[in-house]
């Protein structure tokens, strides 16, 4: 048996009792927030933009293309340093059904360098526009008002400060 296979690889091989945990922890994420974020995202699509492909040489690829993006997702959403990501990832099966895998617990990844590996070869080939353009056509059903352009302040850099030497404006001397 493979060290880690995908979902849709294990799906036909599991007997009845497997299954039906399966199933169940299947509908657990599905009802989770986590469960809801993977729902909105492309990530075949984002894959396959991005030029992410099976490597068709060497070694098996422990993430498909689309788990690759999936993984970067995880990761912004968790907060966790890459070290953290493969730890919780080996441990949590909502984590793994995010990103389309499943992880024998007897052969967990050791190499937390792989999130890295994954970040770098995705970072090589982003074209942020052309992804924008697969998320704006998937979301486009969600979204009102199309017209309005709303930007969070929030994230631009202002160079406000207090100063103590300029209180003639105030009356003082």
């Amino acid at each position: 048996m493979a060290k880690i296979q995908n979902i849709s690889e294990i799906h036909p091989t599991l007997g009845f009792t497997e299954f039906d945990v399966l199933e169940k922890y299947r509908k657990s994420f599905n009802e989770s927030e986590l469960g809801r974020l993977h729902s909105v995202f492309p990530f075949e699509d984002m894959a396959k933009e991005i030029g992410l492909s099976e490597q068709r040489l060497g070694r098996r690829n422990i993430f498909s293309p689309s788990a690759k993006v999936a993984l970067m997702v995880l990761k912004s959403y968790t907060g966790f340093s890459d070290r953290q990501l493969v730890e919780h990832l080996n441990g949590n099966i909502h984590y793994q059904m995010f990103c389309g895998i499943m992880i024998d617990p007897s052969f967990p990844i050791t190499n937390y360098k792989i999130v890295s590996a994954i970040r770098n070869e995705i970072a090589a080939r982003l074209d942020i526009e052309s992804l924008q353009e697969i998320l704006a056509t998937h979301w486009k059903p969600y979204l009102e008002n199309l017209h309005v352009c709303m930007t969070d302040a929030t994230c631009y850099e202002s160079h406000m400060r207090f100063s103590y030497g300029h209180e003639t404006s105030l009356g003082k001397h």
